[in-house]
């Protein structure tokens, strides 16, 4: 069986968590990781039995590198994306994919003209409980679906510290709604703040359809405990779904029912699919438009929040 060879840059907290999890796949082997911080890299080299670099150019220039995963500062996505592509790697970009909707589109375009290939991180996609209540709309288990409103809410984690909570922590939930209802957002409505850091620590954002259905996020770094939740009003009930623990209820006339399915880690499954399209040469669960569009919805609710009024979403691609 061909292993995908594969390389980290970006030896954070989360770019750890991607070494591990390519360790785990048999259809990867992870080759190389990378990271500005030289301590940084060289304990996750040793860590995980790959060779490390302090200079992202060096690990790019390698043959033996099929693909890499970006798992740097949000700011510098653009920047470390569009080297990548300059070499001919297939990638992965956490989201956000870039720091703006701009540089999204500079990092798509410059993949398409490279005939490189692009996805981007958004995991909750391959959360089980996710994929659980995506087949009940579908099937029409409680008939259709009128609101979505998810709450996503913790304290301010250490990691952040160049992109505020919407771009961080709501951007999940825009991307789930887009994922359940197959729509977009036609409109934005949103009131956003800080309380106690740089950039805005609490959001309440509303998504209009252009059919029936709205969405509702609430998203915050003050809160005291980490809560992430997800409630899908429909026409005959009401599914429920907590994203941590994959739980996923059912309320209806009949009563209450919890579908019984296996807990799975979504940044495997989401690695995973990674690896298995590009030895497969199947399309990306999630590409460069998924994260784009995420992030154009979430700049609108950012615009909005400003203008003390709705904002109609408009794409460029």
């Amino acid at each position: 069986m061909r292993r995908l060879k594969v390389a980290v840059i970006g030896c954070g907290f989360w770019g750890l968590n991607h070494a591990r999890v390519f360790k785990e796949l048999d259809s990867a082997e992870l080759v190389a990781v990378s990271d500005v911080d030289e301590a940084r890299a060289r304990l996750a080299g040793a860590k995980y039995g790959a060779k490390w670099y302090s200079d992202n150019l060096s690990l790019l220039a390698k043959d033996d590198v099929d693909a890499v995963t970006i798992c740097t500062p949000s700011s510098t996505h653009m920047e470390v994306a569009i080297q990548a592509i300059e070499y001919g790697k297939d990638l992965l970009v956490e989201k956000p994919l870039a720091s703006s909707a701009e540089e999204a589109l500079k990092i798509i375009k410059a993949a398409e003209k490279a005939n490189v290939r692009l996805m981007v991180g958004h995991i909750e996609r391959f959360n089980p409980g996710v994929r659980k209540v995506k087949a009940l709309i579908e099937e029409g288990r409680v008939g259709e679906v009128v609101l979505l409103s998810s709450r996503r809410v913790s304290m301010w984690p250490v990691r952040i510290g160049d992109v505020g909570v919407v771009k961080d922590l709501a951007i999940h939930d825009i991307d789930v709604m887009r994922f359940l209802l197959n729509k977009e957002p036609t409109e934005v409505y949103a009131v956003a703040g800080s309380l106690r850091h740089t950039y805005e620590d609490y959001a309440h954002i509303i998504l209009k359809f252009a059919s029936k259905e709205a969405g509702f996020i609430e998203a915050n770094w003050l809160t005291p405990h980490k809560v992430r939740k997800l409630i899908v009003t429909c026409t005959e009930g009401i599914i429920t779904l907590d994203y941590i623990t994959q739980q996923v209820t059912i309320e209806d006339s009949r009563g209450s029912h919890t579908p019984a399915f296996q807990w799975q880690e979504p940044l495997k499954l989401e690695l995973q699919s990674f690896v298995n399209s590009l030895l497969e040469n199947r399309k990306f669960e999630v590409d460069g438009k998924d994260g784009y569009r995420a992030l154009s919805i979430a700049e609108a609710a950012l615009k909005s929040a400003v203008q003390g009024s709705s904002v109609k979403v408009g794409y460029e691609d």
